[in-house]
């Protein structure tokens, strides 16, 4: 922009530097002639230069995240700290950030206008493809934000449900996160705009037909009914796989806890398989069954299950129902923590909220301390007197053999031991 002002002849006023923190930058000149050596066209001209193929083969999507809170700050930091995690899961390029504590959440808007107008300046500024908030949005929160700029606005569920999809390897993995996108969807159809209008009607389209709005909510609902028969044809063969377990008498234990807490590495390590092992979230969302001896006497059934997380999205959780009956009918739910995360006093009342609602509170239960590996000589010492045989590492295998004892300690505190040594035994 230039302008002419009293005491300065011209001034022009463009974007930023980006190594400087301010969005925009001002240059005074007497003479409209030097305006032509302003750092500005300078710059601008360089950037036209670039090859443009190499930029796009090798950028990933640059996301603005913000961050709401109604609780505390330490919930702000907590959740702040969570989401950046889940975008290095999937490799974004975080270019921006903004908090706001509230004591009560904008219901138009989610957060408040002023500060909602600086985030949209900014993403703008930095070219973000996307701006995404720590929290769900209501579909009509989405609505009001998405007509005050032309940047996608995402939450937290879509990007829960992102990393799914790319992690999604078997077809039932993928009916199920089908099914969750879905039910996302369908309320937030309204107010898409262009892509959603009204089109022509039948015979020699006289006068306005349907409009593609119903079409695609019609389809939404279609599609979500034939996909909740096949999660419930899913459910009934693992109920029928589970009742042939029961008659073997065989007893049952399921890996639970936080996504990373290296359940997956745990399983392998206890039961010599082949599971897959990554520090990035839900990198498991199939449940897998090995038989594991605990000792020459005693055999087991052992699960592993995909990971939780604070405020797990309902419609994840009604998809996910056939892998969470896998957990309700377990004997033992082994509750894994990942003892090097500062956080994990926070992150066990989370998994233990997640039972609370879908109603396996009751399931008897114990808690193993992971990664004893990451934590300091006296860290590590001062955990193992408070829990001396429930503290592990699941990559070293330091108190694999402990574990073991403890768990077959607990299975003989439940009862009806002796029918699972007799089936060892066979």
């Amino acid at each position: 922009m230039i302008q002419n002002s009293e005491h300065i002849k011209f001034q022009l006023c463009h974007k930023g530097d980006r190594s400087t923190k301010s969005l925009w930058k001002l240059e005074d000149f007497d003479d409209i002639n030097k305006l032509n050596n302003s750092s500005f066209w300078i710059s601008s001209s360089s950037n036209k230069k670039k090859p443009i193929g190499k930029l796009v083969q090798n950028s990933s999507e640059s996301l603005y995240i913000v961050g709401v809170s109604d609780t505390d700050n330490i919930d702000l930091k907590s959740s702040m700290k969570e989401l950046k995690e889940l975008c290095i899961s999937l490799n974004k390029n975080i270019v921006g950030e903004k908090t706001q504590l509230r004591k009560k959440i904008d219901p138009s808007t989610f957060i408040g206008k002023g500060l909602l107008n600086e985030i949209l300046l900014e993403a703008k500024f930095y070219n973000a493809k996307r701006i995404l908030f720590n929290k769900e949005l209501q579909p009509y929160q989405s609505k009001k934000i998405s007509m005050l700029t032309n940047i996608n606005i995402s939450d937290r569920t879509d990007l829960i449900l992102e990393i799914f999809e790319k992690n999604a390897q078997s077809k039932e993995a993928h009916t199920q996160i089908e099914l969750a996108r879905l039910k996302y969807e369908l309320p937030r159809l309204a107010g898409q705009g262009l892509n959603f209008s009204q089109i022509s009607g039948g015979i020699r389209s006289k006068g306005p037909g349907e409009k593609k709005l119903e079409q695609r909510r019609r389809y939404l609902r279609k599609r979500i009914n034939e996909l909740e028969k096949q999660i419930d044809n899913l459910s009934n063969r693992r109920q029928l796989t589970r009742s042939q377990r029961a008659r073997n008498q065989l007893f049952s234990a399921t890996l639970i806890g936080y996504t990373c807490a290296g359940k997956s590495t745990l399983f392998n390590k206890l039961t010599k398989a082949n599971v897959i092992e990554s520090t990035k979230a839900f990198s498991t969302l199939n449940p897998t069954t090995r038989k594991t001896f605990l000792s020459k006497n005693t055999q087991i059934l052992l699960s592993d299950t995909v990971g939780f997380i604070s405020d797990l999205p309902k419609d994840l959780v009604s998809s996910f129902r056939a892998t969470l009956e896998e957990i309700s009918d377990s004997n033992l739910l082994i509750h894994i923590v990942d003892a090097s995360d500062k956080d994990f006093e926070e992150k066990i009342v989370s998994v233990e909220k997640t039972l609370k609602e879908t109603g396996l509170e009751e399931n008897p239960k114990i808690v193993v301390f992971n990664k004893l590996d990451l934590l300091s000589p006296e860290e590590h010492s001062e955990l193992k007197k408070i829990y001396p045989d429930q503290c592990v590492s699941s990559k070293t295998g330091d108190g694999i053999n402990n574990l073991k004892k403890y768990i077959e300690l607990q299975i003989e505190s439940i009862g009806n031991f002796s029918s699972y040594k007799k089936t060892a035994n066979l």
